[in-house]
This record gives structure tokens, C-alpha cells and sequence, in this order.
């Protein structure tokens, strides 16, 4: 049996299969380790892991490395070559446990840029140190990978996982999948012709059409998120989990805007039918748009017979429990999900916010501005300039989003080539330091136009509102309560509503468009005809009062 104190056991792992193809990084690891152990008249024995990813690095994961570790526990390895720290692990828990063993056993610890001796104290920092760097190299490649995935979903790849009923992949896109999409199709012109979710599912069973499941039938949910999917008119949202950034991303359309439409509304009243008794007698104004300030919960709206009042209140506390089993006594104690304790009158909410609004749209300059423009023949004209504008704008968006990708590719390459000792440190940093000044001016770029676009954007979903309501607008205040919502649901984007410390609410009302406070500036006061511009205002109205209705004293 071989001395241990005289054998170099050489530890080789790369971090994805196509660098294990290749065999390029794993045989350079093993050339360096075999050429340690001559120098040292070691014999070398080879561990190579092969592709191992070091994101999910456990060790019961990773079999050789497991291996190391029991023969460091066993004695039977006293000297370690590994390329560099990271081919260890980039985790902290299992660097950690390395270090430990490593010191305990008295193994020496040899890398491409020399050795490390674990039981001395400089060595063991050293360490620490190297682990820390692993550790942040992990997080940042962590990081490019995610906006290397953000930036192919803005070029309208699809994110992953299986494709929506009515979809297939192709060159990692989405298209339509045509026997799919004629059933989706058939789906909606049902609902929209009354036809009842079970006949829905019925007529898809007789048919012999599987879910995309492929097993079983159809189910009532199934169908219902069908029903539900924006895919089928063009667009789907991507929301990134760490800066919680929402994509609207472009995809083939499926159904005309005609036929969703009018299934969302009969989706809509069924639902309100199902929910409300009577919803006539409970109508609420403000629910959809009305979100929780404290918990971003949509409010609900709850009548109490006893007082024949009409509340908004906070529903969090309630959801809760059908997630976990509550106590008793803890149901009901103030403040235990959302700090939102108190509801607000619906009469006198609605009443105040519907004012405000009104009042804010009479005093805007930048409405009647636009008001002026759409009703002018000019009106036409401009409104297709906005189109190609937006067209225009999209397509240089296309073009940073595809070069960002590039950069962030080239940069992961000169990474991986500093780190293979292709380049020199000085000659790697000044590469990448020019790399990243060109992706930092691309990423500032790239934001300018999407804010370009959404502001575009904005003013043209704004304009189609106001071709809606411009002929009765003048009348706004004498507006049905239907009207009234369908008015509020295109100008207010969303309600807040806080708690604040004196018991009163602060409803904060966020606009569409920039309308509050703006004004109207002439280029010459003492000239008119030289023309004026519109001077900005904000998007929010703030409404601070008691939203409780006083009952009346009995005598």
C-alpha cells in the first residue's frame, strides 16, 4: 500500500456539460495536478467529477467529492490538488466543512498558484479568504445568468417549461400550434355564446382533445385558467423574482381582441353573480382598483345587515385562514396579518375618490389639451406619427436588448479564458473593465427607451379611453354607477389605501397619466400666439380624511 504522505490526490470538476465535452478545462486540470505530482515525486491519483454545476453543491451530491472527503476523514489523503478554490465548492457551508477536516487531519492543500497548509494559521485565513471570493464568484455568476435570462426574454424567447395549450416550441420561441389553438378558439366562442364551463368540457372529452397534461380530462380549472391566458391575444408578463421587474412580452395571437373581451365580461358577471346575492344591492365601485397600502391585498367589500352599512376592508386576515389552521383567540386579534384594522364606509370612499377624480380632470390642463387634439381632423395624423414613433422605438429596444445579450456573453468568455490563464491578470481586468463600460452605457440606454416606450404607450392607451368617453364626457357627473366604473377603471391606474396613526385613512389615487397639478405655460405672457406647452404635474392625488359614516344620535 502506497504512503499517503507520497501520493497527490488530484480532485478535477467542471461546471457544465458542454465544457465536459469538450474536455479542455478537465484535462488542463489533470496536466497541471500530474506535473504538481512529478515535481513533488508524488504518485497522482485522479477524482474527476465531470460536469458537476456548483450552484447546488452539497456534497452527497457530488460522488467524488464525497469520496475526498471520507479519505481526508480516513488518513488515507494527505496531500489535495485541486486548479483552483472554486473547483472545491462556492458554498460556505461545505468550504467550511473542508477547512475544518482539512486542519484536523494535517492535509496539505495544492492549487495551480502553490500549496496551503491548513493547520497554520496564515494558510487557514488565506483560505477563508479564497472561500469568500469562491463564494462571490457564485453569486455573481448567479446574477449574469439571471439577466441573461431576463435579456432573452425581452427578445421574445420563451422563459422555460412547457408551453402554453395552444403553443409549441420552435427555435426556443413560442408559435402557434394549429390542431391546439382551433380547440382554444372553439373554447372561447362556447363561453361567449353562454354555453356553460361542464358543456365546455363535455364537447372537449367526447372529442377526444387531452389537456396539455396528456393525462385524464379536461377539468373546471383548467378550463377557467384557459380562459384566462393573455398568450392567446398577443402577450404574456414575466415577473423577475429578484427585482420583482415585470416583462410584457410579444408572442402570436391567437383570438381577435373582439372574442376576449367579451369573455372576460361574461366571465366577470358570472363571477359577481356567484359572489353577491344580489349585486345590484352590493355594488362596489372602488374593489377592483382598491388595493391594501400596507399588504398590496385587493380590498373586499362586506355589507352589514345589522347597520345596513356597506364596508371596504382588508381580506388578508381572512385568507389566511383557509392556508393554516388559526386558533380561535388568534383569528381575531387586531393586527395579526395586515395592520389595515379599520374599514372604510363604501358610500363615502366612493363619493370622495369619484370627486377628486372629477375635480382633477376638470382643472387638467394636459386633458384638455388632448381633448383639443382628438377632436381636431389633425387628430388622425398624429395619433399615426405616435404608431410609428412607437414602432421605431421598439426596434432600437430590439437591437440594445440583443447587444446587452452579446456583452454578456463576450464577458463570461473573458472570464472564463482570465481564469484558465490565457490572459494575464493586468491584461483580463482591462478587458473586462472595457466590456463593462460598454454594457453600463447599454444598460442606461436601454432604460431611457423603455421609458420612452411606456410613456408612449401610456398616452396612447389614454387617448383610445378618451375616443370612448369624449362625446359624454361633459356629463360626467351625472354618470350611472356602471359608467362611473368603467370611467375609473380606464383614468386610475390603481387606490391605495393606509392606516394612519390617528385612526383616519389616507387613500392615495394613482393616475394613468401625469394630470394632477399640471399647468398650462405660454411661451410669451404678453403674446399668445407665440404658442405654450404643458408643464407637468404629478400622478397621484392624496385623499386624508375619515372614511367612517357618523350614525346618527337617537333623541
Amino acid at each position: 500500500m502506497l504512503d499517503p504522505s507520497k501520493v497527490l490526490h488530484i480532485y478535477t470538476r467542471v461546471s457544465t456539460a458542454v465544457q465536459a465535452d469538450e474536455g479542455m478545462s478537465l484535462e488542463i486540470q489533470k496536466e497541471i495536478g500530474v506535473k504538481r505530482a512529478k515535481e513533488l515525486g508524488f504518485v497522482p491519483k485522479l477524482w474527476n467529477e465531470g460536469a458537476k454545476s456548483s450552484n447546488h453543491d452539497e456534497v452527497d451530491k457530488r460522488p467524488k467529492l464525497g469520496g475526498v472527503l471520507s479519505g481526508i476523514r480516513d488518513g488515507e489523503i494527505k496531500h489535495l490538488f485541486i486548479y483552483d478554490q472554486s473547483r472545491l465548492s462556492r458554498n460556505d457551508q461545505v468550504a467550511s466543512i473542508f477547512r475544518y477536516e482539512c486542519n484536523k487531519n494535517g492535509v496539505t492543500l495544492h492549487t495551480k498558484d502553490g500549496k496551503l497548509d491548513l493547520s497554520n494559521p496564515q494558510d487557514q485565513f488565506l483560505k477563508q479568504i479564497m472561500d469568500a471570493v469562491a463564494q462571490l464568484d457564485n453569486a455573481q455568476r448567479t446574477e449574469r445568468t439571471r439577466l441573461g435570462k431576463l435579456s432573452r426574454i425581452r427578445q421574445g424567447f420563451w422563459k422555460g417549461g412547457p408551453p402554453p395549450y395552444g403553443y409549441e416550441i420552435d427555435r426556443k420561441k413560442l408559435v402557434i400550434h394549429e390542431n391546439e389553438a382551433k380547440w382554444v378558439r372553439r373554447v372561447f366562442e362556447m363561453y361567449s355564446n353562454q354555453i356553460s364551463t361542464m358543456d365546455i368540457k363535455s364537447e372537449l372529452d367526447s372529442n377526444g382533445i387531452l389537456p396539455r397534461r396528456k393525462r385524464g380530462t379536461w377539468t373546471i380549472g383548467s378550463i377557467q385558467s384557459l380562459m384566462r391566458n393573455t398568450h392567446y391575444i398577443g402577450y404574456w408578463n414575466y415577473t423577475d423574482s429578484v427585482s420583482g421587474e415585470t416583462l410584457e412580452i410579444q408572442c402570436p395571437r391567437i383570438l381577435n381582441s373582439t372574442l376576449w373581451s367579451k369573455v372576460q365580461k361574461a366571465r366577470e358577471f358570472n363571477r359577481s353573480q356567484r359572489t353577491h346575492s344580489n349585486p345590484t344591492k352590493h355594488f362596489y365601485l372602488l374593489k377592483e382598483i382598491m388595493h391594501c397600502g400596507h399588504c398590496n391585498s385587493q380590498m373586499s367589500g362586506r355589507f352589514s345587515s345589522k347597520q345596513s352599512i356597506n364596508h371596504y376592508y382588508c381580506p388578508k386576515k381572512e385568507r389566511t385562514w383557509t392556508k393554516k389552521k388559526i386558533e380561535e383567540d388568534e383569528k381575531w386579534k387586531r393586527g395579526r396579518v395586515c395592520t389595515m384594522t379599520r374599514s372604510l364606509n363604501v358610500s363615502v370612499a366612493d363619493e370622495a375618490v369619484w370627486n377628486v377624480v372629477v375635480d382633477t380632470i376638470s382643472k387638467s390642463s394636459l386633458v384638455k389639451e388632448i381633448f383639443k387634439s382628438h377632436s381636431m381632423s389633425t387628430g388622425e395624423r398624429n395619433d399615426q406619427q405616435s404608431k410609428e414613433e412607437l414602432k421605431t422605438l421598439n426596434r432600437s429596444l430590439k437591437r440594445v436588448i440583443k447587444e446587452i445579450g452579446n456583452v454578456v456573453e463576450t464577458l463570461g468568455m473573458v472570464e472564463f479564458y482570465d481564469l484558465t490563464g490565457k490572459y494575464s491578470s493586468e491584461a483580463g481586468s482591462k478587458i473586462k473593465q472595457r466590456i463593462k463600460k460598454r454594457q453600463i452605457l447599454l444598460e442606461s440606454r436601454k432604460e431611457g427607451l423603455e421609458e420612452q416606450i411606456g410613456g408612449l404607450t401610456e398616452t396612447r392607451r389614454w387617448i383610445d379611453w378618451l375616443g370612448k368617453f369624449r362625446k359624454k364626457i361633459s356629463n360626467y357627473r351625472n354618470f350611472s354607477q356602471e359608467e362611473r366604473k368603467s370611467f375609473l377603471q380606464g383614468i386610475v391606474k390603481v387606490i391605495r389605501v393606509y392606516l394612519t396613526t390617528d385612526r383616519k385613512h389616507r387613500i392615495e389615487i394613482e393616475f394613468i397619466i401625469p394630470m394632477v397639478g399640471d399647468l398650462l405655460q405660454y411661451e410669451d405672457s404678453t403674446d399668445k400666439s407665440k404658442g405654450y406647452k404643458i408643464q407637468g404635474g404629478l400622478r397621484v392625488a392624496i385623499i386624508e380624511q375619515s372614511f367612517r359614516k357618523e350614525s346618527k344620535k337617537k333623541h
